[in-house]
């Protein structure tokens, strides 16, 4: 799924089925390292959002950029 190399039987490995309407429509598999590693750079991508939107705030409260305005027709 995410690295694309084969994986074999005896590995550990995860296995992604996507049903609709209660039929099968598609089964993926990752390598269990691969995808460990895909949910670590998820976190460090939220995380990092985080940081961001809190510097966002700090920032506009100081001044140095503009409040959002919203406007209601």
């Amino acid at each position: 799924m995410r690295c694309q190399k084969q994986i074999a039987k005896n590995s550990h490995y995860n296995s992604f089925t996507e049903f609709n309407l209660g039929s099968v429509v598609n089964v993926d598999y990752a390598h269990k390292e691969c995808w460990d590693e895909f949910l670590k750079q998820v976190s460090n991508t939220d995380e990092a959002m985080g940081v961001v939107r809190g510097l966002k705030h700090k920032l506009i409260e100081m001044g140095m950029l503009p409040e959002k305005e919203m406007v209601i027709q």
